[in-house]
């Protein structure tokens, strides 16, 4: 019976976690659609006008089938040719130069373009994001000065169907507003350029699978002529969790 009981331990041991880890690859992309839609890489603007935004789109596809999808999140590096981030970049925090300039979009009410509806009628349970720079509190440690970092997470309803493997799915879309980028009160720095790298998406359900290489492109960038190359902006960041921590 001892033996039995050992054996029946041993294989349970040995039986694949829920929380596997799978794997997959993701795309970034100027605009609302998705890289298949509109492959661009390069965004420009003459900084003449309050009037207006700019959008970048985040995508995915899995390697492996995921049941139960119920959790999404993704992790985003924006570094600055300057020596400090300009003041146009400061978009949320209060006291920001330009607080409330950046939205997130999971818009289910209508099929992303260029690549499939995750949610398949869900609604979003849960949404969380935060945009940090080091110029306000709860900073990273040792976080450069010319740097931001952007942490998206939601959650939905999971859904009882799996994600098919090589099926590019929508995940977010993130505005940025013109607001207070001429005229009195304006914030300096829109026309320095910037690179944009998306660095980690996580996607959650029955298992875990995350996701750190392009599928076609993880890197953008904000205005011609820029000298900060993609391989310079943080590719590699520490695990989500003890990141989070910092912003709560």
């Amino acid at each position: 019976m001892k033996y039995l009981v050992l054996v029946l331990l041993a294989l349970v041991l040995a039986a694949p976690s829920a929380r596997a880890t799978g794997s997959g690859r993701f795309n970034l992309t100027w605009g609302t659609g998705c890289w298949r839609e509109n492959p661009a890489t390069l965004s420009t603007f003459a900084c003449d006008s309050d009037d207006g935004s700019v959008s970048f789109t985040i995508s995915f596809v899995t390697d492996t089938e995921l049941p139960g999808f119920s959790l999404f999140q993704a992790e985003l590096d924006l570094q600055s040719d300057s020596a400090e981030l300009p003041d146009w970049w400061q978009l949320t925090d209060p006291g920001g130069c330009r607080q409330g300039s950046l939205s997130i979009s999971t818009d289910v009410t209508a099929p992303p373009g260029g690549c499939a509806d995750p949610f398949a009628g869900r609604q979003i349970t849960y949404e969380y994001h935060r945009w940090f720079t080091a110029a306000f509190p709860d900073p990273l440690p040792s976080y450069p000065v010319n740097r931001a970092k952007l942490f998206v997470e939601y959650g939905i309803e999971p859904r009882s169907e799996t994600f098919r493997r090589g099926i590019e799915y929508h995940g977010f879309t993130v505005t940025i507003n013109f607001a207070n980028t001429v005229g009195a009160g304006a914030c300096g720095g829109c026309s320095t350029p910037a690179t944009i790298v998306l660095n980690r998406v996580s996607l959650w359900g029955t298992g875990h699978l995350i996701l750190t290489n392009p599928l076609d492109n993880q890197c953008l960038r904000w205005q011609a002529g820029g000298v900060t190359p993609c391989s310079a902006t943080p590719t590699r960041s520490g695990t989500w969790g003890k990141l989070k921590s910092l912003y709560r």
